[in-house]
């Protein structure tokens, strides 16, 4: 996962926008702060692929929000 980078765009399965990547953390990738103010995180094994500058996961994004 060394091919994700600050500024991606991070969505979820169904391709709906869960962030934008603020940097990665060990593995763990941080999202930048959301309307709510707080920074979320994404556990690097729920990652399906990097194309492009977008990484796409294999939840949704209710999902990750619950983590």
């Amino acid at each position: 996962m060394s091919e994700i980078r600050e500024r991606m765009k991070v969505v979820d399965k169904h391709g709906a926008e869960v962030g934008i990547v603020d940097e990665v953390e060990g593995d763990r990738i941080k999202l930048e702060q959301g309307s709510d103010n707080q920074h979320h995180y994404v556990d690097k094994q729920l990652v399906a692929e990097v194309a492009g500058s977008t990484v796409k996961l294999s939840v949704e994004a209710k999902e990750v929000k619950r983590r």
